[in-house]
């Protein structure tokens, strides 16, 4: 099991419920202080409760500007000269080569009539690299315009090319004319883009792409990955930009504005198939070198259904995001809004740096979650604030004198 705690320091001080938030792919940890010095106070670099507007935050809808993966490649390739790849030689990725994070990748197989066949089979030679139990690609086919899993997904390793044959997916309780694709998902952490899962030319590689009558040998479409291929790769159309500032006193924390990444229209359910980023304003940070970043965030996101968010910094204007964690699960179970607290982060380890910016992006897969019984699912972010302690000796108090502190 991940333990994303490994990459940053992350305290989390817990009222009104003594439930924890849920870090992805780890334990939670609940933790009843949080480091403040106890007889000065730090220096504020940043502080916003979100009743001034949006003062400098921005967000942003990343499906909107996605660009497919799978393309035809010699690297790795099957046969002769060309296989389909979902993956890319980035010299920023761990070993050059492979996936990152946050991916939702397909390779459609052109409609297909196979009325004359008697027992139609999908067939295709594989070979795949990619995060054992998180990250996934799926053989889907249509049925009655839905898609529906062929397979439980290849994940982990095929230790090479595999080559199913004949024997492939019997495809004739399906829509015809036939529709099928190959749809690879990747979560936000653990990939060859952030290093902690260097994959051999991962994620997913597909050849001889082939429907075909398994009785009579009638071949209705066969793609070798020459001449250009006739599959096609795609990527889910735009989900848009779901963040915006809420007029609600229920459940910002201090009432009543708070940024929400939700839709207004159904407040029970969170907006599928997003990738919605909120970035903070640029926050100076010269001559800082021991910093701790803290926050309001309520949650109300699935556990069942692989929706989550991932929390980054960067310490040089964009270039280079640093994780600073990935999160799944609910404060509530999709019933309301049962825990709050402070997520402190030390970004010590990120400096020094002369400027500081933080990025929230909310992920979600094709079903959303609801209804919440406080109307408000998905995430919602409040008090936001950066301390400077490079001048100060650090105690531990309890959430009272820091709420105190800064209230």
């Amino acid at each position: 099991m991940k333990n994303l705690l490994s990459i940053a320091v992350v305290l989390i001080a817990v009222f009104a419920v003594a439930t924890c938030s849920f870090a992805k792919k780890t334990e939670a940890t609940c933790a009843k202080t949080v480091a403040v010095n106890e007889g000065r106070s730090p220096v504020i670099l940043f502080f916003d409760d979100m009743e001034s507007g949006t003062n400098g935050w921005t967000s942003f809808d990343n499906t909107a500007t996605t660009t497919p993966k799978f393309h035809l490649d010699t690297y790795y390739a099957y046969e002769r000269t060309y296989s389909w790849w979902c993956g890319e030689l980035n010299a920023a990725f761990s070993g050059g080569d492979g996936y990152a994070n946050g991916w939702d990748m397909r390779l459609d197989i052109p409609p297909t009539d196979v009325s004359g066949a008697t027992y139609p089979i999908l067939t295709y030679a594989l070979r795949y690299d990619s995060e054992p139990g998180y990250d996934y690609t799926y053989v889907q086919a249509e049925s009655l315009g839905v898609f529906r899993n062929l397979n439980r997904g290849y994940n982990g390793t095929s230790g090479g090319w595999q080559d199913l044959g004949a024997y492939g997916f019997a495809i004739g309780n399906y829509d015809n004319p036939f529709v099928g694709r190959f749809r690879f998902i990747s979560d936000g952490a653990w990939s060859d883009a952030d290093g902690l899962y260097d994959t051999d030319g991962g994620a997913f590689h597909i050849d001889n792409v082939k429907l075909f009558d398994f009785y009579g040998g009638m071949t209705y479409f066969l793609d070798d990955g020459e001449g250009g291929g006739l599959c096609v790769p795609s990527v889910p159309a735009s989900a848009g930009d779901w963040w915006h500032i809420i007029d609600r006193a229920c459940p910002a924390y201090s009432a009543p504005h708070s940024w929400w990444c939700g839709d207004d229209a159904d407040t029970g359910l969170i907006p599928p198939n997003l990738s919605n980023a909120l970035y903070s304003p640029v926050i100076n940070t010269v001559g800082v070198s021991i910093c701790t970043m803290r926050m309001m965030l309520h949650a109300e996101v699935p556990t069942v259904d692989n929706d989550y968010w991932t929390e980054e910094v960067t310490t040089d204007g964009g270039s280079n995001w640093q994780l600073t964690g990935a999160w799944w699960g609910d404060f509530g179970q999709c019933d309301g809004w049962g825990t709050s607290g402070i997520n402190g982060t030390d970004l010590s380890q990120y400096l020094p740096g002369n400027s500081f910016q933080f990025r929230l992006t909310f992920f979600t897969t094709d079903n959303g979650c609801g209804p919440g019984a406080a109307g408000g699912a998905g995430i919602t972010l409040d008090d936001f604030w950066v301390e400077d302690w490079t001048g100060t000796a650090v105690e531990e108090t309890t959430w009272g004198k820091l709420k105190a502190l800064y209230r």
